[in-house]
Order: structure tokens, then sequence, then C-alpha cells
């Protein structure tokens, strides 16, 4: 065979070799729905399946919705589906399949600076944390102004030690976020920050202003392993504060960060005369009003994020409380259901979210008060005081309850 028909041979093996490795290519991407890519009729199942998804959210049903999302990303793995599955992925703790779902978002090239900034949130709570740091980084640099990813980069920041730079960028969360829902929790991780970088008094401050604004903020940071060293040497200060004046959620809160403390025992026996007493008082007024009655009811909502109401009638004394609900909606409805009855149907509900709520009366003037707060003697002190401003001369607590309710029964808007 000559040298011709030799080079003949070896272009015939590679055109033969090119189409072998192109047409496993393309069947790999059929076989992975990357190619041809959803029908037009896909991509419309899609759509309807993620916007019942966001209908029954706003319903509160969080599973069935989490359900329809499955099935829309299955049809055509579109960007708002993927992202609000990450979403509830992230609500439930489960923050590695939220990741994955980032994960193929950011990889179709349209990607936001609020993805960039979840991706790096998601990751903060593993040990990626220099992708963290990336996808914050990223993010900032796409949005200046988005004050969640200074927030996610400045955990990032505590947990890799870099206080320095945690401080600047919780300090830039602060001021460009504004009087958000997370002002307490940012000024919690600046504090760390500053007591990491040697500034005791200023992180002190920080961290006890954070702790009065969001009991529940020490908790949330020392998932991360971040904080609760810092807050247990302030053991003996933090029970002085709590006791005098007492304050129900302050000893809560000293029993979160030091549970084992050495006013633990003192802690919980006042938290226990406190609760004693609401209960009694509460017993005795209920005996003041006249044809009174109080149904409950209680959903399954998320333990860490919860929806509670209260319902009363404008003609009789029928009260309802409602506690644990995946939404304020769910939570109204239920609280009115248990309210209402055969002869009584104008019974209206107010939601609350993640506090304790109080009802006081005055029977004599059909005068009523409602408070909440993260205290549920606060709350009932509340009650009465709003009840008084009504006109009541009489005001007596009735009920009080807090959402979430934790699972041994003992109901409080802030243990973990």
């Amino acid at each position: 065979m000559d040298s011709g028909e030799a080079m003949d041979n070896r272009v015939k093996l590679v055109a033969i070799a090119v189409l072998v490795i192109g047409a496993g290519v393309v069947a790999a991407l059929v076989l992975n729905g990357v190619w041809p890519g959803p029908s037009a009729a896909d991509r419309e199942r899609s759509r309807l399946l993620a916007a019942q998804a966001q209908t029954q959210l706003r319903g509160g049903d969080q599973a069935a919705a989490l359900r329809s999302l499955d099935s829309a990303i299955r049809a055509a793995p579109d960007d708002s589906a993927l992202r609000a599955r990450a979403s509830i992925y992230s609500d439930r703790n489960n923050f590695d399949a939220a990741a994955r779902d980032m994960d193929k978002l950011i990889g179709h090239g349209a990607a936001t600076a609020a993805d960039y900034g979840m991706r790096c949130w998601l990751r903060a709570h593993g040990d990626g944390l220099d992708g963290a740091r990336t996808d914050c980084d990223r993010a900032i640099e796409m949005d200046p102004s988005l004050s969640s990813a200074y927030g996610s980069r400045g955990l990032v920041g505590l947990r890799q030690h870099r206080f320095r730079e945690a401080w600047n960028d919780f300090n830039d969360a602060l001021s460009k976020g504004g009087s958000d829902q997370w002002v307490a929790w940012r000024v919690f991780g600046r504090g760390v920050a500053a007591w990491g970088k040697g500034e005791a008094v200023q992180g002190r401050q920080d961290i006890e202003m954070a702790l009065h604004a969001n009991p529940a903020v020490a908790a949330q940071f020392a998932q991360f392993g971040v904080g609760q060293d810092i807050v247990r040497s302030f053991d003996d200060s933090t029970y002085a504060a709590a006791s005098n004046p007492r304050s129900l959620v302050d000893l809560q809160v000293y029993l979160i960060v030091y549970p084992n403390g050495a006013h633990a025992t003192g802690a919980r026996a006042q938290i226990n005369e406190i609760l004693t007493s609401i209960a009694q008082s509460e017993a005795a007024g209920q005996r003041t009003v006249p044809g009174f009655s109080l149904g409950q009811s209680r959903g399954s909502g998320p333990q860490d994020d919860s929806f509670g109401a209260i319902a009363i009638s404008r003609s009789t004394w029928h009260v309802a409380f409602a506690t644990d609900y995946a939404s304020a909606a769910e939570a109204e409805l239920a609280a009115a259901n248990a309210c209402n009855s055969a002869s009584v149907h104008d019974c209206d509900a107010y939601a609350f979210r993640n506090v304790c709520a109080a009802l006081a009366l005055s029977a004599r003037e059909r005068a009523r008060g409602m408070a909440w707060s993260y205290g549920q003697d606060e709350a009932v002190e509340g009650a009465v005081d709003q009840c008084r401003e009504h006109g009541g001369h009489a005001c007596v607590p009735v009920h009080s309850q807090c959402t979430p309710t934790r699972a041994n029964g003992v109901a409080t808007a802030i243990l973990p």
C-alpha cells in the first residue's frame, strides 16, 4: 500500500471517529434534555405549573407548591421555577438542594445579582466559603446597592476570621439596607466582628443592641458556630438585666445563650412564676366576661417562621386563637372558623407572625385591646393598656398565645 492510500485510510478513520464522537455527544444531549430542548408545549406547561405553585404558596400549601415546581422544572427548567424551588428548599433548611438549583440557574447565563447573592448565602451554610465569597463579590459587582450580599459576605468573613472585612461588610449592609427586618442580624454580626478585631466595648454594645431588638438573633448565628462564646462571657450581666426589671423574653434569651449557665435554675424558676401569674390572671379575666368562649386551632406550619391570628366576634364574646400556620391568610381563616359557630357568623381575625399575642376585654364598655410582642408578659400588658385606651374601665386579660409553638407544648416566639 502506497503512502497515498495510507493517508486516505487515516482520513477515513478520523472521519469515522468524529462521527462516532459526534453521535455520542448528541445522544448525551438528548438524554439530558439539553438538545433539542423543551418544546413550546413543554414551556407552556412549565409556565402554568409555576403559576400554580405561586397560588399554592399564597394559600400556605408549601408542599403542594414544591410538587408543582418539580413538575414545572421537569417540563422546562425555567429560571423563575428554579429560583422559587430554591427558596422553598432554603426555607426547609435543605441548603444543598437549594444550591444545586441555583447552580443550574446561574449556569443558564442570565443570573441576576440577587441570584449570586442567594447562592453565596446558601454556600455560607457549608464548607465552600471561598466559593461563597466569590458569589457575593460577583453580586456586589453587579449591584453595589444589594445589602443582602454585604450581609452574607460579612457572615462568610466571620467564619473565615476575616474580622475587619466582616465589620466593613456588615456596616455597609446596615447603611444600604435601611430599616428592614435584617437590622438586628447585621448589628449582631458587626458586633461579633468588632469583638474579633479587638474592639470589645463596641462589640458588646452592638451585640446587646441586637439581642434587645431580636432575642432570637444569637441562636441564628449560633447555627453557623459564630458568636456563642462571646455572648456566654456576658452571663452574669445578662441575667442581672433580665431579672431587674423582670422580663420573660430576657429570661428566655438568657436560657438560649446560657442553657447551662450559672443562673439557669433561677431563670427557669422566674419564667415559671411569670407564666403561672399570666395563666391565673387570664382565668380570672375570663370569669368576668359573660358568655365568654375560647376556641383554638393549631396548624402544622414551619417551626422557624409561622403565623397566628386572633379572632373575636363583633356581637358576642366568642374568641379564638390560631397558631403555627404557614401564612397569614391560613391563620386568619383558622381563627375565624374556630370563633364562628352555628349562631355566630361575625368573627373578625387579625394575624400576627413569630410573636406572642394577647387579648384584653372590658365587658361593661365592650372595649377590647390586642397587642403582640416577643414576650408573652409584654403582650399581656400591652393588650390591657390598649383596652384602656379604647375606653375600657375594667380591662382584664383573657388569653395570650405565641407562634410558633414548641413541640413540648410551651408557647414561645423565641426559643429555638
